[in-house]
């Protein structure tokens, strides 16, 4: 027979069921006082509420109607009048309606309630049955003529008798009805409030106990499991350490128990373990060893080890020779790979420096620009190190040019754009001096320069915004290629659209830039810019700037110095782009008249 074991599942299920049954009884004790809650709160709103606010409603009818009654008396009034209206609903369908509807809920009613409404119901007709004979005796607006339908109508008022006597019957009637659901009412609540004190305090008294019975079987459950446990984790966490604890492990006949066990026999199989490994690490190849059993996987692991090691220990030296001449090959050829990457990395540097040097060489210094426009800015923002942007000056004769230009790409292949580009400008301007004679003959230099023939063409090209201005005439001439001027006057803004066309973009072109004219006055703001300030990306939306608000912001800031304008135009851009790239190269030329 096998014997009983007192188990730790036993143990742990044995402490959750005395404090599951202790719930249970908590449990049972709330649902039973919830069900009569339930019923007594039903009773209260389905039958006693209800009931109070349609016998309220039906006291305030009678009133109303008795109240009509007499200005229907005493007050001669055709039948269209509104009291005589809501006289008649008030007797033939309101107060009806209201009767039906309490009678739905008087069933529920205690045998007293019953035999009052039905009080109530008979003096009502016999109320009503007097409203009709006012209502027949005065009938109309000219029964009021005659003397003896007056004495009639005023007979059914007198104090004490008829239609007051009635009313003052049914009144008294609801009242009582009225106090009766009121005290109904209250004497529930106070038997919902005393059930769920109870049920408070019940709830209080077990919570107690459920705590103390949980700590308690807590308490015993865990120490019965855990002061064994301890001293078997003691004795591994040694052996994790490779320390054979001596301490004695409890024997008992459970779980527990069974664990003591098979730690004694893991202790001695990895003392004979330990002693083969032993020899092993020691060289001694000729060790011998059993598995402690046909799964004994480390055993097995270890005579395969004791194998191996023999067959490798020859082919190791070999290895180690063969990997450090492939090491020292990889070192010889990185430090070759190195030097290349430097050189390479020292040519780039100074390309990029020459063509920084380059494009610097064509830009006009400020001073030069000082003595042609004394009062300007120019916001130049390149994105690279090297710009496709680039702003030129020149004064011929009573002339005084100035553009703002905007090459294909950015960074070297721009920079050297804008060199073909300026070239073309200074060359041009030795002859003319209309900025659309000058776009034409630029356009016809760069197509001819960046599409030498047609295996070999260049699609590049260039936007610009170019301006002359005759301070003897108070004249600004314009001509542009997609790009325009913009003029601020007083605050107005004022737009010269350029041609909707790029210079160089076609060898066989034959476009005309058209020159635009129009007249200045001093203290006018003249701004042309490339498209890079428009198209910044940021804000809180990561969308562009674009030309819109650069418009607004150049009329806020018109009003400025040309200094102040600069860094106003430098801060807004680097507030919206943030921790963004930027875009584009930027160029912003502003000219005070």
């Amino acid at each position: 027979m096998r014997k009983w074991r007192f188990t730790i599942p036993l143990r742990l299920s044995l402490g959750f069921g005395i404090f599951i049954l202790v719930l249970m009884i908590a449990l049972f004790f709330v649902q039973t006082t919830l069900s009569k809650a339930e019923k007594i709160n039903h009773q209260m709103n389905n039958v006693h509420l209800p009931s109070l606010t349609l016998n309220r409603n039906l006291l305030l009818s009678i009133d109303q109607s008795y109240e009509l009654a007499k200005q229907w008396a005493y007050v001669q009034r055709n039948e269209e009048h509104i009291e005589r209206r809501t006289f008649i609903a008030l007797c033939d369908s309101i107060i009806p309606k209201q009767i039906r509807e309490i009678q739905q809920l008087h069933h529920q009613w205690t045998e007293g309630q019953k035999r009052e409404w039905a009080l109530i119901i008979g003096h009502w007709k016999l109320l009503n049955q007097k409203y009709s004979t006012l209502r027949e005796t005065l009938c109309c607006f000219d029964s009021y003529n005659d003397p003896m339908n007056i004495i009639m109508a005023e007979d059914l008022f007198l104090q004490g008798k008829e239609i007051p006597l009635e009313v003052e019957k049914v009144q008294l009637l609801i009242k009582d009805i009225l106090g009766q659901f009121k005290d109904s009412i209250s004497h529930e609540r106070d038997l919902m409030d005393q059930s769920f004190d109870k049920l408070y305090t019940l709830l209080g008294v077990l919570g107690v106990i459920i705590i103390f019975l949980g700590m308690v079987i807590a308490y015993f459950t865990s120490q019965s499991i855990t002061s064994r446990v301890r001293k078997i984790r003691r004795s591994l966490k040694k052996l994790s350490f490779g320390i054979y604890s001596q301490e004695e492990l409890p024997k008992f006949n459970d779980e527990i128990g069974d664990m003591s066990i098979a730690m004694e026999k893991l202790k001695q199989n990895f003392e004979r373990t330990k002693n083969f490994a032993t020899e092993i690490g020691k060289g001694n190849l000729e060790a011998s060893f059993e598995p402690l059993s046909k799964d004994d996987e480390m055993g097995k692991s270890l005579l395969r080890m004791k194998d191996d090691l023999s067959f490798y220990r020859h082919r190791m030296e070999e290895k180690v020779a063969e990997q450090t001449q492939e090491i020292t090959q990889q070192k010889n050829t990185a430090e070759e790979q190195k030097e290349k990457i430097q050189s390479l990395y020292a040519d780039l540097k100074s390309s990029i420096s020459y063509a920084k040097r380059l494009q610097d060489s064509i830009l006009p210094d400020t001073a030069s620009i000082q003595k042609i426009f004394p009062e300007h800015f120019i916001l130049y923002l390149p994105k690279d190190v090297v710009s496709g942007d680039f702003y030129w000056f020149q004064q011929q004769g009573n002339k005084k040019l100035f553009a703002a230009a905007d090459c294909t790409g950015h960074g070297v292949p721009g920079a050297f754009m804008s060199l073909i580009a300026h070239n073309a400008l200074n060359h041009v301007t030795k002859v003319y001096t209309k900025p659309g004679q000058i776009l034409n003959q630029v356009n016809r230099i760069a197509a001819a320069a960046f599409n030498t023939n047609n295996e070999n063409q260049i699609k590049d090209g260039m936007d610009i915004a170019l301006c002359s201005v005759d301070y003897d005439n108070m004249v600004l001439e314009f001509s542009g290629a997609q790009n325009n001027v913009i003029i601020i006057r007083d605050g107005q803004l004022i737009e010269i659209k350029g041609d909707k066309k790029s210079i160089g973009n076609d060898a066989n072109t034959h476009n005309v830039f058209t020159t635009q004219s129009h007249t200045i006055e001093k203290n006018d703001m003249v701004f042309v810019f490339s498209d890079g300030y428009a198209d910044q990306f940021g804000g809180a939306l990561q969308k562009k700037f674009m030309r819109k608000s650069l418009k607004e912001l150049l009329t806020s800031i018109a009003t400025e110095t040309h200094l102040n304008q600069r860094e106003k135009l430098l801060e807004a851009f680097h507030q919206w782009k943030g921790e963004n790239e930027q875009t584009d190269d930027v160029l912003v030329i502003g000219i005070c008249i």
